[in-house]
Order: C-alpha cells, then structure tokens, then sequence
C-alpha cells in the first residue's frame, strides 16, 4: 500500500522532529511492523474521525527528547497554532474585547482529587462520641480524614502549622485538644505556640505501641 508508506513516513518524521531521544520513532517503528493493512486503515479512519490520536510517549526520567523551544518549533513547521488571541463575552452590558497579544491555548488531561468531592466532605457534628484508641470523633459523628497526599501538598506549600494542628491537636492529642478548645471558646483564636506545653502526646500513636509491645515488639532509636 504506497498510501500507507507514505503515512508511516509522515507519522515516524513527526516523532522524529518532536523527539529527539528516538524513543518514540522506535515505539511506532515496532507498532506498524506488527500491524496489518486492514488494522492500520482502520487506525487512519480512527484518527480522521476524531476517536484516536497519536499518542506521545514520555517515561518519567527518560524523557530527555523534548525541550520547550523544540515542540515550539515542531508546532510552527506542521502549521499547528498553539497562541491565540482571545475574545472576552461574558460582560453582557459590554461588547466582546479582543486581547492585543496571543495566548497559549491547548488541550489538557484534568482529574479531580477525590478528597475535594463535596460529597465525599464530612465534619464532626460534636465531639461527644470519642474513639478510647485515638481520642478521636467516631460513631455518626466521625469526619473525613486527612490523607498522606493531602499532607504532602500542605507540606509542600509550607503550611507546616496546619499540618500540625490537623495531625496533632486535632488528630488524637487529648491536652493539646482540650487547650486548643478552651482558648477557642474564650478567645475565638488559638495560638499553637501557646498551647504547646500542654500537649500529651497523640492517642493513636500511644495505641500503636501498646500494640506493639504485647506482641513483644520494640522499636529501636
């Protein structure tokens, strides 16, 4: 099929301008040897109608074939338009503006976090009902937890405040808790700083060494 030669050369001189590790050259290289006339046409007809697309390979740390300044390139030689000039619409009692410089606009991959689902959202009604193994809201009133990757982004943003007040005065201390409430309830603030030395150590943490002790494990310094 001379159609297909010359798309296969068009597909892999792409790879090669945008990749110069040839990484993916070789991936499509090894696609098409192992794909039949009736596979690729049926492929081609795919792409046409929008229900496929070239895919890009890019393995984490092995991705060194790419650069900024090179896709620019790339982009300009096939004739793609990554920078556009925008319209504004949204104000009815004005007419559309036009912005004076372009803008990159392009396609995106989003997935929203499950810990930002709203319905997935839970807050203690009180704290009447408490779990003994890590003095912690339970029963119907139990709350959402923090997760290890939430941590990770207010520790990555420096909130390390925050993480302290989540995973400790709120996360099972029971003298760090009970000033953090009482400064609450007669000032409206807490002062973290101010609350420390009455900190007693987080339950959950106290539990899991008792755990660990009546199996006769001990943890080592």
């Amino acid at each position: 099929m001379p159609n297909r030669k010359k798309a296969e050369d068009l597909i892999l001189q792409y790879f090669t301008d945008l990749d110069k590790s040839g990484l993916n050259t070789a991936k499509y290289k090894e696609m098409f040897k192992d794909m039949s006339d009736k596979a690729f046409d049926d492929w081609m007809r795919k792409i046409r109608d929008g229900n496929a697309s070239l895919v890009v390979y890019a393995p984490i740390k092995k991705s060194g074939g790419f650069s900024v300044e090179n896709t620019l390139a790339v982009a300009e030689k096939y004739g793609v338009s990554l920078f556009e000039r925008l319209i504004f619409t949204n104000d009815p009692d004005r007419p559309d503006h036009m912005t004076d410089i372009k803008y990159l606009v392009i396609d995106l991959p989003t997935r929203r976090e499950s810990q930002n689902v709203t319905k997935k959202i839970s807050v203690p009604e009180n704290n009447k009902v408490i779990d003994s193994l890590t003095y912690q809201p339970t029963g119907d009133s139990k709350g959402a937890k923090i997760s290890h990757p939430e941590l990770q982004v207010l520790i990555g943003m420096g909130l390390n405040n925050s993480v302290d007040e989540l995973i400790r005065y709120r996360g099972g201390d029971k003298g760090g808790f009970a000033a953090y409430k009482a400064m609450t309830f007669r000032y409206g603030s807490v002062n973290l700083n101010s609350i420390s030395r009455f900190t007693t150590g987080v339950e959950s943490t106290k539990s899991l060494k008792t755990f660990l002790l009546s199996m006769h494990l001990k943890l080592e310094n």
